[in-house]
C-alpha cells in the first residue's frame, strides 16, 4: 500500500487496530485497491487489511453494489469512478448512468412519455440515460448542440453552464437562458424532429444536467410534465446531498464524483 495514503488512514483512525466502524474497514479495503498495481484476490486484501475475510468479502460486496470496484474471476479492482485516469466526464457519466434508472422510470409511469438524463459533452448533448416506451420518442446516444440552443434539454444544459457560451450566442439566446435559469424550466415544441420536450437542471453535481421529458410534437401535458420533472429532480437532488453525507470519507480517499452517487429511490407509489 501507498505508504502516504497509509499515513493519511493512520490519522483518520481508519488504519489498523481496534474500534473501527464499517465505514472504516470500507475504507482500508478501498485504498487497497487504488493503491495496488494489480488487482487483488480476496485472500490478498485480507492478508493486507488484516481483516477477517469475511469482513472483507462483506465489504467488497457492498463496494461492489456502489459501483466502487469490479470483480474480474477472483480478483478485484477499483471501478471507473475511483480510477484516477478516468476524467471528470466519464465519472459523472458512469454515475448518472448507474444511479438515474429508478427517477427515470417514475418519471416515464408518471407521464407515459420519455424521460431522460442528460449532459454537455464537449459540443454535443449526450443522453447518458432514458426510459422509453413502445409509441414515445428514443433519444439518440448524443446530438449536436453547436448553435444555439434548440431542444429543452440544451436549453437547460446551456443555461446552466454560465457564462461559457455568452460569446457565441446572440443576445436573444442570452436573455432567454437568463429566463430559463430564472424559473428553472425549459419548454420547446420542436417543429423540425416532431417532438415536445420539458427539462429542469439537476443539482447537487457541479456539472449541468439537465432531467428531461420528451413526448411527440404538441402532445405534452406541459403542466403536469413540469410538475413531474421538478418533483423527481427535488427527490433526486435531496438524495445526493444525503449520500453526500455518508460517503465524505469515500469523496477524499477515492474520487470527487461520489457526490452525485444516489440511493435507489424508495418506491413512490405511483
Amino acid at each position: 500500500m501507498d505508504s502516504s495514503l497509509l499515513g493519511k488512514s493512520e490519522e483518520n483512525g481508519l488504519a489498523f487496530g481496534a474500534g473501527r466502524t464499517a465505514m472504516d474497514k470500507a475504507m482500508v479495503v478501498l485504498v487497497s485497491l487504488i493503491t495496488s498495481e494489480v488487482p487483488l484476490s480476496l485472500t490478498q486484501l485480507s492478508q493486507q487489511t488484516c481483516l477477517a475475510k469475511a469482513t472483507v468479502h462483506r465489504v467488497l460486496a457492498v463496494l461492489q453494489a456502489h459501483g466502487m470496484i469490479v470483480r474480474t474471476g477472483d480478483k478485484y479492482s477499483p471501478g471507473g469512478m475511483v480510477q484516477g485516469h478516468h476524467g471528470e466526464e466519464d465519472g459523472l457519466v458512469a454515475l448518472l448512468q448507474s444511479h438515474s434508472t429508478p427517477y427515470l422510470v417514475d418519471l416515464h409511469q408518471m407521464t407515459g412519455i420519455t424521460a431522460s438524463i442528460s449532459i454537455l459533452t464537449g459540443g454535443s448533448v449526450k443522453h447518458v440515460n432514458q426510459i422509453f416506451g413502445h409509441r414515445t420518442p428514443r433519444l439518440p446516444g448524443t446530438a449536436s448542440s453547436s448553435g444555439a440552443p434548440s431542444t429543452a434539454i440544451e436549453q437547460v444544459l446551456h443555461a446552466y453552464q454560465v457564462g461559457q457560451d455568452a460569446e457565441r450566442l446572440t443576445a436573444s439566446a442570452v436573455d432567454d437562458l437568463s429566463e430559463i435559469r430564472r424559473i428553472g424550466l425549459a419548454h420547446v415544441d420542436d417543429s423540425v424532429h416532431k417532438v415536445t420536450s420539458v427539462a429542469v437542471p439537476l443539482s447537487g453535481t457541479h456539472r449541468s444536467v439537465a432531467l428531461a421529458l420528451t413526448g411527440h410534437f404538441k402532445k405534452v401535458n406541459t403542466l403536469a410534465a413540469a410538475k413531474a420533472l421538478r418533483q423527481v429532480a427535488f427527490d433526486f437532488s435531496r438524495a445526493l446531498v444525503a449520500y453526500r453525507a455518508v460517503m465524505k470519507p469515500f469523496e477524499r480517499a477515492a474520487s470527487p464524483y461520489l457526490e452525485v452517487v444516489s440511493p435507489r429511490r424508495p418506491n413512490s407509489g405511483t
